[in-house]
């Protein structure tokens, strides 16, 4: 009866150790954050970016609709240079494809021609061109 009894701690012991070491774990994990390994890098944006003013002022545009979005294209036109620009007309165009579809192709139209192959909304324009055409 005692080895009984004995064994019965024995496990009792490497259970709570096992415990112990599974919250130290996940203890450390939470102060100091995830290992190096596990941290992901931020993906790489190939186009330029926008000022932070008008980054945030077309966060806005975009929440507002395709009004806000045409209104914020006029006003920032010339702030604007391509491929950045392409990529911002694509989604305006996207934006109104359901309310003016003849606009919408405009606007497309007017991205794809002046897009050349290797620019980085290329493959964009060309997986857009079957909503389009």
């Amino acid at each position: 009866m005692s080895k009984l009894i004995g064994f019965l701690i024995l496990l009792t012991a490497i259970w709570g150790f096992s415990k112990l070491v599974i919250f130290y774990g996940k203890t450390k994990l939470e102060t100091e954050g995830p290992p190096r390994s596990q941290q992901v890098a931020a993906p790489v944006d190939p186009l330029p970016a926008l000022p932070p003013a008008l980054e945030a002022s077309l966060a806005q545009a975009k929440n507002g609709g395709v009004s806000a979005m045409k209104d914020w294209l006029a006003d920032n036109q010339a702030a604007l240079r391509d491929p950045r620009k392409a990529a911002i007309e694509l989604d305006y165009a996207q934006m109104l494809v359901r309310g003016d579809p003849a606009g919408a192709k405009r606007v497309f139209q007017a991205v794809k021609a002046r897009t050349p192959a290797g620019s980085p909304v290329a493959e964009r324009v060309q997986k857009l061109g079957k909503l389009f055409e």
